[in-house]
């Protein structure tokens, strides 16, 4: 368990020098004003343990902060047990250059160990030995910061399932689970052996595959033996057939080639007919033509001589003909154009005079229309004062008789009301009594209520002053039980205080006695390797003695000094030895002394019952009034002030049982009174509202006020109806009675009838003047066209204003007279043209007019160019005659060679070929015959039918050599599979034959190819996929052995028990820290039903803890707090309470969550616990009541330390054994145990004089101590 002993600080925050000794067990009350340093004090502890600071907003923040304010240096030293186990941490903070930690663990019977100066390493040691306990779980836990008290329960279940599994020390827990975890290399293990059991499954399997694959394929070579063997004989007879196929060919062909040579002397008869057709065609063309072309050159020369001349000069004539006629063309363009102008000019002036007279139009309908627009405006402007003159005052009227109509109307409704508050009178009367009658009853009940509870007040004292004297005769009974107990505890103190003088008694024989056993085995090994160093010494002289003597010399000195000390380090090691068996056999003694007073006090606390006995016997005494004594001298004396007034306790509780029942019976008769009050004063707030509400209180003024108003409105009626010129209505001036108000009744619906009259005749004389009016808008829109139409003739003003601007400074008249003149003169110039060039055209023989002179122009020039190109061809004519001279000279030599080559066909065609005459139908019909044998030769389909019996020649002829090609392939394949399957040689190449050397063609036949193939290939597709899987693995796997079957299925079975073991165990390990996590649940909300009672006095006794669900934790989220409310009936949630209602349920958790957390079988549990200013929102009786708890035994059974930080005064500091006065940093009062100071360990220091300085340090504080009691140890749930 984990003890505060000691701690010193200097000038850390508000703190300047602190030194308190911290007792073994007990509750420590911390007070102070503020800013004294109580809370900087419990932060001196917390930086001690983990060397930051508590604030999360100085996470961040340099440690300078830390130091007091002026100072240059902190420092804080805290000591601190966790069972046999001490640490001793300093911490020295120097502002600038960070801080410093020495850590100095001693172990009870353990060698002192050197001090920890490495900042990291002396934090992680820390807690380590705090069991892994770091700073953020001891703020979960039992470190109640001040305004934290909601700390726990908003949590998120992570960071509390974290906290729990360090309280707990379940992190070797979990350690011992990521053991046991799946990694992938297990995943990786069992994959690769399952991989190699499959892969020595294929490798077996691969051979027997191929074996059975390998007769699969002597069983298809055998059937494609025998296919071959098919084949050649189907080979063999193909041969035959087309052998004989072409002895038939060869037969037919020399009967074509005899067909094929007459065809071709045919051919030649032919064409030499055809050529001497064509000379004889020829030369009578020859002579045809020479004849005509004489003719045609002597014509050429002949006009050349006599019309060439003739034709140039009419061309010439022509052509000056045609440019007299462009002149008269230009004149007469010239004439056009005048006569052009001529008619522009008038259009001109036509255009003006229509101008003038559209203008006078416009201008007298613009003075019409200016007059009927002045006629419109008088019209509106009368209709418009007729509106403004004539309307006012029917509207008028209007409104003043609706207005009389309105008051006439009102005057009803006032009657009315007059008549239902006359009607109200007998109601305002029962009214008035009742309520008399109630307030007469309200206040006899409220005396006779008085008196009652004048009777409870005496009932209820007397049962007080009974009660008193039972609490006095209680107090009296527990003063000695508790004098008793008081004594049996004193026995046990002593006995404690002598198990620990024992106990210090120990540990220093402990210390001596290892002390002394280090020595012993000092000088064994000083004597050992003196005397071994002696020996080798010795020898080396023996060596050298011949030859260096002086060194052997001073060798041996040094050997003779070596063995002495060696002996004599041996009698020391005799000495020491002997001492630490000495020491040994005290330190036994010793042992045997601390299990005697071991004993002792074990026989003491049986005797002494149960340990808390006391604290609960005080406990009793506090909470029935009295005060705990200090002594039992004390309790002697109070029992003796406490008189007995001879009275038993059985009278008492008697006399009390009857005085609480007459009590009870006076409080129920007061609450039968109060009911009967309550029910009076609501008849009469009912009676009063109501005539509050109905206004009846002041009803005869209202009446009066009434009566004033209806007169007001009849004779203002009256008023308005004279001034209307309407009948003036008679009122009954007395309104006092409701009859007489019906009987003016006829005289108003007179009036009213008046009235609607005059307003329906006002209303028609306002509809017919609208009527009137309506026009208003008609002529308004008449005048606006009016308007548009003078506008568009304004604009068409405008337009012919522009237009005739156009005029302005020319005068048409003489323009005009002016293109008369010129049009007469062009006129006489082109008659006068027109005459000449009719006497020049008369002469040629052709048409006046320019076209006729261009037509003859053209013709002549026509006939000149025909001319000229007729001379010409002269040269062409002359090369034709020469030509066709020459032609038929050759002709006529060729016909002798044609008749001699028929001559010489005549022997194979027959006589008939030779011409009997040279005559054209002789020839004609000698070529038809030659082509009439030709036809019937059928030339075409004679070659056609050789070309197809080479065709089929060769396609026979390829056909043997593939079929001899297939044969002799066959019988190399034969050969071949043969030697393949190793079988003897065959003599010939048939069935019997092969069968002889190969039995298994005999077994098989064509048919069974198919279903071999189809097992071959299934055989093969498997043998493929295995060996494809053979090699994946075997890449994967990266081997290339193979592997054994066995031994892969034996490692694959071990690899799968492996990976379950490691499964299930984790599963296991898991599920066991899932359901220790899930306990703490119940087990806090057990702690809490037993802390808020005592919390809130009794208020508050059930409560429901929960979480809901959070992803990733095995408790659940933060925690959900609803407590149960007896006024409420129900468990209601802490939004529902009061905020100090909520505190203390808060506070409630913080504690019971910290005892839940508690690992009482562990030496590292947290023995104290700390509450920081708890008290901010408490009254002074739930105060009182947190104080019994922290000074109580339900704290005190858990915790040995408990450290309370307040300011409260709402309770009495004296019932917590210890306090401390804080002010100014510094502690003012205490009375804590004292033991003299030491000096502050020096960090730079040797580690030696450390050691011994904290050593000795450790003793004096065991021995000042006054009670040092053993931690509880209380079964946990691990």
């Amino acid at each position: 368990m984990i003890i505060l002993k000691h701690l010193t600080v200097e000038r850390f925050r508000l703190l300047r020098e602190i030194n308190l000794h911290f007792p073994q067990r007990g509750s420590i009350l911390i007070q102070g004003p503020n800013e004294a340093g109580k809370s900087a004090l419990l932060e001196s502890i917390y930086f001690a343990l983990y060397g930051t600071a508590i604030a999360s907003d100085r996470s961040k923040s340099s440690v300078d902060e830390l130091v007091l304010y002026g100072s240059s240096q902190a420092s804080v030293t805290l000591t601190l047990s966790i069972g046999a186990t001490e640490l001793i941490i300093n911490r020295i903070i120097e502002r600038g250059k960070g801080q410093q930690v020495t850590l100095y663990v001693h172990k009870v019977g353990m060698p002192e160990e050197e001090p920890i100066t490495r900042l990291g390493s002396a934090n992680a040691r820390i807690i380590t030995e705090l069991g892994c306990m770091d700073g953020e779980t001891l703020r979960n836990s039992c470190y109640i910061e001040q305004k934290s008290l909601h700390r726990v329960e908003n949590l998120p279940g992570s960071e509390r399932d974290a906290t729990l599994r360090k309280l707990l020390g379940l992190e070797k827990l979990m350690r011992l689970t990521e053991q046991f975890k799946l990694t992938p290399n297990d995943e990786r293990m069992l994959h690769e052996s399952t991989e190699r059991l499959k892969l020595a499954e294929v490798q077996a399997r691969i051979p027997e595959l191929s074996r059975r694959l390998g007769e699969l394929e002597a069983a298809l070579d055998a059937v494609s033996v025998s296919e071959d063997l098919t084949e050649i004989n189907q080979q063999e007879a193909d041969i035959a057939e087309q052998e004989l196929f072409l002895e038939q060919l060869r037969a037919k062909r020399a009967e074509l080639k005899a067909r094929q040579s007459r065809i071709q002397q045919l051919n030649k008869a032919d064409a030499t007919l055809g050529e001497i057709i064509t000379a004889y065609d020829e030369i009578a063309e020859a002579r045809r033509e020479l004849p005509e072309l004489e003719r045609e050159i002597a014509e050429l020369d002949r006009r050349e001589h006599e019309e060439l001349p003739a034709l140039e000069k009419r061309v010439k004539d022509l052509v000056d003909l045609t440019r007299s006629f462009g002149t008269l063309e230009r004149l007469s363009n010239d004439l056009l154009s005048a006569v052009n102008t001529i008619k522009e000019l008038e259009k001109e002036l036509k255009s003006y005079e229509r101008l003038q007279k559209e203008n006078d139009e416009l201008d007298a309908q613009m003075s019409n229309l200016g007059a009927q627009m002045e006629q419109g405006r008088q019209s509106l402007n009368e209709l418009e004062e007729l509106r403004r003159v004539g309307r006012p005052p029917l509207e008028a009227r209007l409104r003043r008789l609706r207005g009389l109509n309105e008051r006439l109307r009102a005057l009803e409704q006032a009657e009315e009301k007059y008549t239902r508050r006359v009607m109200q009178q007998g109601l305002v009367e029962e009214n008035t009594v009742q309520l008399a009658k109630t307030r007469k009853d309200l206040e006899e009940k409220e005396q006779e209520l008085k008196l009652v509870e004048t009777e409870a007040r005496q009932a209820q004292q007397k049962v007080d002053a009974l009660e008193k004297q039972l609490q006095q005769f209680n107090i009296e009974r527990q003063l000695k039980v508790w004098q008793h107990l008081k004594g049996l505890s004193q026995g046990l103190a002593e006995a404690e205080q002598h198990v620990m003088a024992a106990h210090q008694h120990q540990e220093r024989l402990t210390n001596a006695a290892l002390e002394a056993r280090r020595a012993a085995n000092r000088w064994l090994m000083i004597a050992i390797g003196s005397g071994g160093l002696g020996i080798v010494l010795g020898i080396v002289a023996l060596l050298i003695f011949s030859q260096q003597a002086i060194l052997a010399s001073a060798l041996g000195l040094l050997v003779l000094l070596l063995l002495a000390g060696a002996g004599l380090s041996i009698y020391k090691y005799n000495e020491v030895h002997n001492e630490e068996q000495i020491a040994n056999r005290h330190m036994q003694d010793a042992i045997s002394q601390v299990g005697m007073m071991v004993a002792a006090r074990e026989t003491a606390m049986r005797t002494s019952g149960k340990r808390d006995a006391l604290a609960q016997v005080e406990q009793e005494i506090r909470s029935l009034g009295g005060s705990v004594p200090r002594s039992r001298e004390e309790a002697q004396q109070l029992l003796q002030q406490i008189q007995d007034k001879g009275e038993s306790l059985d009278s008492i509780q008697q006399h009390l049982t009857e005085k609480q029942d007459a009590a009870l019976a006076l409080h129920d008769q007061v609450n039968v009174i109060k009911d009967a009050v309550a029910v009076l004063r609501q008849e009469r707030q009912h009676l009063e509202d109501q005539r509050k509400n109905e206004g009846w209180d002041n009803m005869d003024a209202k009446l009066r006020s009434d009566r004033i108003a209806i007169q007001d409105r009849q004779n203002e009626i009256t008023t308005l109806s004279g001034q209307e010129g309407l009948s003036i209505p008679t009122f009954d001036t007395s309104v006092a009675t409701v009859a007489s108000v019906k009987e003016s009744t006829t005289t108003v619906d007179d009036l009213e009838m008046a009235i609607a009259d005059a307003i329906k005749a006002t209303e028609r004389e306002i509809v017919t003047l609208d009527s009137k009016l309506e026009h208003v808008s008609d002529l308004t829109a008449k005048l606006k066209e009016q308007k548009e139409s003078l506008d568009i003739l304004l604009g068409s003003k405008r337009a012919l204003t522009e237009r005739g601007q156009h005029y302005q400074g020319v005068n048409v008249v003489e323009q005009f007279e002016l293109a008369r003149k010129q049009q007469l003169t062009l006129r006489s110039a082109l008659q006068s043209l027109q005459d000449s060039l009719r006497q020049r055209v008369k002469p040629l023989g052709v048409t006046f007019g320019q076209t006729a002179i261009n037509s003859a122009e053209i013709a002549a020039r026509k006939q000149l160019e025909t001319l000229h190109i007729s001379l010409g061809n002269r040269v062409e004519l002359q090369s034709r005659h020469d030509h066709y001279a020459i032609v038929l000279k050759e002709w006529q030599d060729s016909l002798a060679d044609h008749y001699n080559r028929l001559a010489k066909y005549s022997g194979s065609l027959g006589s008939w070929i030779v011409p009997a005459n040279p005559f054209a139908e002789t020839l004609v019909m000698l070529r038809q015959r030659c082509a009439q044998e030709i036809i019937h030769a059928d030339e075409s389909g004679l070659l056609q039918g050789l070309e197809k019996i080479q065709v089929q020649e060769k396609a026979s002829k390829a056909k043997i050599e593939l079929c001899r090609q297939e044969i002799e392939e066959a019988h190399e394949r034969i050969t071949t599979m043969l030697v393949q399957r190793n079988r003897p040689p065959t003599k010939s190449y048939n069935f019997t034959a092969i069968v002889s050397v190969w039995p298994l063609v005999g077994e098989y036949t064509t048919l069974d190819r198919a279903r071999l193939e189809e097992d071959r290939e299934s055989l093969e597709q498997e043998l493929q996929t295995l060996e494809q899987q053979e090699l994946s693995l075997s890449t994967q796997l990266q081997t290339g052995d193979r592997l054994d079957l066995e031994q892969a299925r034996i490692r694959k079975q071990q690899q799968e028990r492996d990976y379950e073991t490691k499964k299930y165990g984790s599963l296991l390990l898991k599920s066991m820290s899932e359901r220790l996590m899930r306990k703490m649940l119940p087990r806090t909300a057990y702690y809490m039903q037993q802390l808020l009672p005592l919390l809130t006095s009794g208020r508050y006794h059930d409560v429901r803890l929960r979480t809901d669900e959070e992803e990733g934790t095995t408790s659940g989220g933060p925690f959900q707090l609803r407590v149960w409310d007896t006024a409420a009936g129900e468990y209601v949630p802490r939004s529902a309470l009061s905020g100090g209602v909520t505190d203390q349920l808060s506070l409630a958790l913080r504690l019971a969550f910290a005892i839940a957390a508690l690992p009482r079988e562990l030496v590292a549990a947290p023995g104290f616990v700390v509450l920081d200013e708890p008290l901010s929102s408490f009254d002074r009786s739930r105060t009182q009541a947190l104080v019994n708890v922290v000074t109580g035994e339900i704290l005190g059974q858990h915790f040995e330390q408990i450290l309370f930080v307040s300011h409260s005064s709402a309770f009495d500091p004296a019932m917590f054994p210890y306090h401390i006065y804080m002010d100014n940093g510094v502690v003012v009062e205490s009375n804590l145990p004292v033991v003299a100071s030491f000096p502050a360990l020096a960090i730079n220091g040797s580690g030696s004089e450390a050691q011994q300085e904290s050593k000795s340090e450790g003793e004096k504080e065991e021995d000042g101590e006054m009670i040092e009691a053993e931690p509880a140890s209380v079964g946990a749930e691990i």
